[in-house]
């Protein structure tokens, strides 16, 4: 962890003192590189069978009436997703070549949202969890403020901004109450701490408004599609591929694993909100004609989905929305990458825009079209492998919230497949004997490199799952699931 940070922050000053523009691109590049290699490097030489492993751990502040700590550990779950972030933001200063203006600010703001991420999933320290989680936001908001893509992008930013805001604040009283009561945030002394069942439940409420927010879950969902729409590309790879797992990552870390109680007593509000979530996201898809809007509410209605999965109620099902939110980062991740390529080329998103791209960029419709059947949760991609986990462990506890969620979830996926007959397929779309499209090129070596391996990744996952299901599986042991 000291290497991933050191590094990050290595990388920030390089790019803040670099007064060449030109050679900014290549060194972010070469930056998110070297992070993403030391985090492999991490995935290597950690056993994936160990339960915690603790990287660091110091004092900030020692008085005899009030000590703070902070201390970072790795275990299977973590480490899984601070590789999918160092992933994903090589893929996103991939994307970033095509930014035209104020270039060393957005790679500089894309590496201190690394920087906080890698922290926000190793931190055991729930106030500091709390400071990583809002420290993201910032860069985020420049991100999606400044390099928009429309006139709204001001709005769309500052509803991003408010609405996770505002719904973290309940979270960081409870924190504050937490601290007071056990004098400690230490996840595991909080766990061992045995809270009264009301306050158990209060506080239990008070991560869900900030994890629900930051998921979306229905009807906290309002701000996501806006801010998918406004940003660029790279923005909403980072908002589908790693900040929606923030949401659900703190359900597992903290509301699952914290307050089993709460969480039992609960449950069933939750997967009311989850069921009507992915009912809902995945017939809101059929009302849309902006593409980024379509992927978008495809998300919603598998994060819904994940959380489904989280509280089905048994571990079967817990471990495919653990996979499913992997899953669903790589896939969402590509999407998002292929409809901003071709957002760079013709400067629309308006599916009525398009039609019959397969005859002039073939390369891109073959890996656009996987992804679109890996979102559809076909086999052999890992969307398949986690969806079918999901629906095998709800099916235990109800059989009909099993079905009526598969059916949503199918539906959101044949949404988006007729959709991407629509634009691929059929002859070029013209508008008083003017066609829309009259210029054409297939992926460039660049963009194909920041797809392909998106591709890779889910069908090899896919095929061979049990290299990520060994990490889960004893995390949850050592969190005795």
């Amino acid at each position: 962890m000291l290497a991933l940070n050191f590094a990050l922050i290595i990388g920030i000053l390089v790019l803040m003192f670099e007064k060449n523009q030109k050679k900014v691109y290549d060194k972010a590049l070469a930056i998110s590189f070297i992070v993403f290699f030391i985090s492999l490097i991490l995935l290597f030489t950690i056993h994936p069978y160990f339960v915690t492993f603790i990287v660091e751990r110091f004092t900030i502040i020692d008085l005899p009436i009030l000590s703070i700590n902070i201390s970072k550990a790795l275990d299977g779950l973590s480490l899984l997703f601070i590789i999918l972030s160092t992933f994903l933001i090589v893929l996103c200063v991939l994307s970033g070549a095509s930014i035209k203006y104020r270039k060393k600010l957005f790679f500089i703001l894309l590496l201190i949202t690394e920087l906080a991420l890698v922290n926000v999933f190793a931190v055991t320290e729930i106030l500091f969890f709390y400071i990583w989680f809002e420290a993201i936001l910032i860069p985020v908001f420049l991100i999606i403020g400044i390099w928009g893509s429309r006139q709204e992008k001001i709005a769309a930013a500052y509803q991003f901004f408010l609405y996770t805001l505002v719904g973290s604040l309940s979270m960081l009283l409870s924190i504050l109450f937490i601290f007071a009561m056990i004098g400690s945030t230490n996840i595991w002394i909080v766990r061992a701490y045995e809270f009264s069942a009301v306050a158990e439940r209060i506080i239990w409420l008070t991560f869900f408004f900030s994890f629900a927010v930051k998921i979306p879950m229905f009807p906290f969902h309002l701000w996501l599609p806006k801010a998918h729409v406004e940003a660029p590309t790279a923005g909403s790879v980072l908002l589908a591929g790693i900040l929606l797992k923030l949401g659900s990552y703190g359900f597992l870390r903290f509301s699952i694993f914290l307050f089993p109680s709460a969480t039992e007593f609960f449950q069933p509000l939750i997967i009311v909100l989850a069921l009507l979530g992915v009912i809902y996201s995945s017939f809101t898809i059929l009302r849309q004609i902006d593409l980024k809007r379509i992927v978008a509410y495809s998300s919603v209605s598998h994060m819904n989905y994940v959380i489904l999965g989280c509280f089905g109620g048994n571990l079967i099902s817990l471990y495919g929305a653990t996979i499913l939110m992997i899953a669903h980062g790589i896939v969402s991740g590509g999407l998002f990458l292929g409809v901003g390529y071709l957002y760079d080329r013709y400067k629309s998103r308006n599916i009525l825009y398009y039609r019959g791209l397969v005859t002039i960029m073939p390369i891109y419709t073959l890996i656009f079209f996987i992804l679109i059947l890996a979102n559809l949760g076909f086999p052999p991609t890992l969307n398949f492998i986690s969806e079918f986990l999901v629906l095998s462990g709800i099916m235990e506890s109800n059989i009909f919230i099993s079905l009526l969620s598969g059916f949503s979830i199918f539906f959101a996926g044949v949404s988006g497949f007729w959709i991407f007959t629509r634009i691929f397929f059929g002859n070029f779309a013209v508008t008083n004997g003017f066609y829309h499209i009259r210029y054409y090129y297939d992926l460039t070596l660049r963009e194909f490199l920041s797809m392909f391996p998106l591709v890779f990744l889910a069908i090899f996952f896919g095929i061979y799952p049990n290299i990520l299901l060994n990490y889960i599986t004893f995390t949850f042991s050592s969190w005795g699931i």
